[in-house]
């Protein structure tokens, strides 16, 4: 497998766990939100926007990487 290739798998492995990690959060948030706690699914819901930001720049990053190998 080229470099580029694995690179990409282990971005979108990254971008997979990421993604556990928003629907995590959210469970907890519906939980919550389920016992009439809104401070606490609020409060739950407080990483999600780090980890969005964190999987546009990895999408960011496996696009250039695509990009880079289909000129090559």
């Amino acid at each position: 497998m080229s470099d580029n290739k694995i690179a990409i798998t282990q971005i979108i492995k990254a971008m997979q766990r990421d993604a556990e990690d928003i629907m995590n959060q959210v469970d907890l948030a519906a939980e919550d939100i389920g016992q009439g706690r809104r401070n606490s699914a609020i409060g739950a819901l407080a990483p999600v926007d780090a980890t969005i930001e964190r999987l546009a720049s990895l999408l960011a990053a496996a696009r250039a990487i695509h990009r880079v190998a289909a000129m090559d």
